[in-house]
């Protein structure tokens, strides 16, 4: 058996555990937007809407993460414009 093929076989054990590889923006989402929308984009605490219910697009979606609404804080200081839209893309999963 070669090298290569043993140096796999000792690794595919812990890439099963690994799961799918996250999302880009997903980590971002859970630290900051699923306290109130919930890691499935549905909780609405405070008066967050369920994500996965919106029609807003990528634009109104980036509109309302820099600018923030009501209760739902701005973003524009605390997460660079391509988390922003790391984030966004995310939210755009949520089913």
């Amino acid at each position: 058996m070669n090298l290569r093929f043993s140096a796999f076989l000792l690794l595919l054990p812990q890439l099963a555990l690994a799961g799918p590889p996250a999302l880009p923006g997903q980590a971002i989402f859970q630290k900051n937007c699923a306290r109130c929308h919930g890691a499935n984009g549905k909780l609405g605490l405070n008066g967050a809407h369920d994500l996965t219910k919106s029609n807003l697009n990528a634009f109104g979606r980036t509109y309302m993460v820099t600018k923030g609404l009501g209760k739902m804080p701005a973003f524009e200081k605390v997460l660079t414009p391509a988390q922003v839209q790391q984030v966004v893309a995310y939210s755009l999963t949520l089913k």
